[in-house]
């Protein structure tokens, strides 16, 4: 399957001691996580202009690589914003369904 881009918000429940993702809503359906396929972190700046990187504009996001009870396998993220006292900034992503 080409990957597709979906590029939305979710709404995503954790579980575990590390509180990864277990499963997430779209559009009123859930999606169960059978396992994580991968995971890793981005602290980069994105398309910041090379000079005028400063440490607010970094992404602070935890990306996940997960396969779904129904076979779907997706990229997903979290992103933790700027702010860790601000709980409204952190929020799911889903980036797309490879």
């Amino acid at each position: 399957m080409t990957p597709q881009f979906i590029g939305r918000e979710i709404d995503v429940i954790v579980g575990g001691d590390v509180k990864t993702p277990v499963s997430f809503r779209l559009d009123n359906k859930e999606y169960v996580i059978s396992g994580i396929i991968e995971s890793w972190p981005d602290y980069g700046f994105g398309s910041s202009t090379q000079g005028r990187k400063k440490w607010w504009q970094r992404h602070h996001r935890n990306y996940y690589r997960v396969k779904m009870t129904g076979g779907e396998t997706f990229e997903i993220y979290y992103d933790r914003g700027i702010n860790m006292k601000n709980p409204g900034r952190k929020k799911w992503f889903l980036t797309r369904q490879l």
